[in-house]
């Protein structure tokens, strides 16, 4: 059910309150209210759900007095769908805005309110939290603008952004991470393409250089897998050579228009077909 989602209707609810249509942000909002303040003994899995409106009505029904003061708490509890607008349905922003506003809020919603999800659970929680409107308002714009910041530092990660070569290079950095695993946790799953690998490290929490270390390490095991794809017939030796030895070794590269590697395999294969400087 879409929180702003309005629907002509003549139910009991309708009648009840003496509206022509329904709200489903209100509704949700009139759920929690009576549950959290009248102890209305909801079934939380109607919370959201098909439902909900008959669930409410039927309490009302009941309990009549509770009417009498829905509007007036209803204009105390809900800011303006204006100040919401930039929330999305989107499963990253959810993750990163869920656990600063249960942080603000210092709220959590019923356990069993399986239908409450999404944007609809992030504005929930805003609605029925017991605040004054105006620090209602001022905490959302923060986030909002909190949000904005965050997302510009989506840029440091464009690389793994490519169209062509994005999943795999994710999939090359979540090998990188499970090989230096001091930032996974037993309820990570593999990263398999970029929004996941986004998602990643908003919870990771890093410094910008140790996130930028990371980065450029994960980019360093990408050229190797790739050195190996183009060279499937190479592997890369590491020795340690005096210093003076590289500086010949560079010179010998600049004399002949080589590259470093290309000097040395040349002057292995040299020595091994014609063995004159090592047998003796």
């Amino acid at each position: 059910m879409a929180v702003n989602d309005k629907v002509k209707s003549t139910d009991a609810l309708s009648e009840l309150l003496e509206e022509k249509g329904s709200n489903a942000r209100h509704d949700i909002w009139l759920w929690l209210h009576l549950y959290m303040t009248q102890n209305a003994p909801f079934d939380p899995r109607t919370c959201s759900g098909e439902t909900m409106r008959d669930e409410i009505a039927g309490f009302l029904k009941r309990k009549k007095y509770a009417l009498y003061r829905i509007a007036r708490e209803k204009d105390r509890s809900l800011i303006p769908d204006e100040s919401l607008a930039w929330i999305e349905e989107d499963e990253r922003q959810y993750q990163w805005l869920l656990e600063r506003i249960t942080k603000i809020t210092d709220f959590r919603l019923p356990r069993r309110a399986v239908h409450l999800k999404g944007r609809e659970h992030l504005i929930a929680i805003i609605d029925i939290w017991n605040a004054d409107l105006e620090e209602k308002l001022y905490e959302v714009e923060s986030l909002r603008k909190e949000w904005l910041r965050h997302k510009a530092k989506d840029s440091a990660f464009e690389w793994f952004g490519d169209k062509k070569e994005g999943t795999k290079r994710c999939a090359c950095a979540w090998e990188w991470l499970e090989k230096d695993n001091r930032l996974l946790s037993r309820r990570d799953t593999p990263i398999t393409n970029y929004k996941e690998l986004l998602m990643f490290f908003d919870g990771a929490r890093l410094g910008r250089n140790e996130q930028k270390a990371i980065i450029n390490e994960i980019k360093k095991r990408w050229n190797r897998k790739q050195l190996d794809v183009r060279n499937p017939d190479k592997k890369q030796l590491n020795v340690m050579i005096p210093i003076a030895v590289i500086a010949l070794l560079d010179e010998l590269a600049a004399k002949h228009k080589l590259k470093r590697p290309q000097v040395i395999e040349r002057l292995i294969t040299g020595e091994f077909e014609a063995g004159i400087h090592l047998d003796y």
